[in-house]
């Protein structure tokens, strides 16, 4: 019994040594800071393999260059995500901006506003728009496809660095419209 709760001790020791030295390095090499100025809240997590920085304002669909719906107003979940890696040497990251909206014209309306709007560069497809399900995809990009069966419209422009466009979704008496770019992060 005494080798028992000896063997016991030892191993809740180890325990809380390595807890201790997780929070010790995380406390030497992780940086977070947080920023509040107006409407603007903003989080950056810095860390020696990679950096995440997180923005919730109402200026996030400027960034992204796209059309706002006249008189459409901002949901609270639009956010701008930026996540930067090292590896080996090696810098790569991800810019993620998404933007949503809602109004309460017309579905239709706001299909055809957005259609003359995006013009020919932009893929218009009809139905039910399926975001992250990686099913079938083979070559490991960001998956947003639209399956039959629903009523939702999805305007896409592939581009070299990534992905743009605006999904739109129907829902009792208004229309969510929703912004975002994925693309490969802009070194600083």
């Amino acid at each position: 019994m005494q080798v028992f709760l000896l063997i016991l001790g030892i191993l809740v020791l180890l325990g809380i040594l390595a807890v201790l030295g997780g929070l010790w390095a995380v406390r030497q090499y992780v940086q977070v800071e947080v920023e509040r100025a107006g409407p603007t809240r903003s989080v950056s997590i810095r860390t020696p393999v990679g950096d995440l920085e997180v923005r919730k304002a109402e200026d996030v669909a400027a960034q992204l260059k796209l059309p706002i719906y006249p008189e459409a107003t901002p949901d609270e979940e639009s956010a701008s995500v930026r996540l930067r890696g090292r590896l080996w040497e090696e810098e790569g990251g991800l810019d993620i901006i998404a933007a949503q909206f809602r109004t309460g014209d017309d579905f239709d309306a706001v299909d055809a506003w957005y259609r003359q709007q995006l013009g020919p560069d932009y893929k218009r497809e009809a139905g039910r728009i399926i975001v992250g399900d990686r099913r079938g995809d083979r070559d490991g990009g960001l998956l947003i496809r639209v399956e039959p069966g629903g009523n939702d419209v999805l305007y896409t422009q592939h581009r070299a660095d990534g992905l743009r466009g605006v999904g739109l979704r129907r829902q009792v008496g208004q229309v969510k419209i929703h912004l975002f770019e994925v693309a490969e992060a802009s070194r600083q």
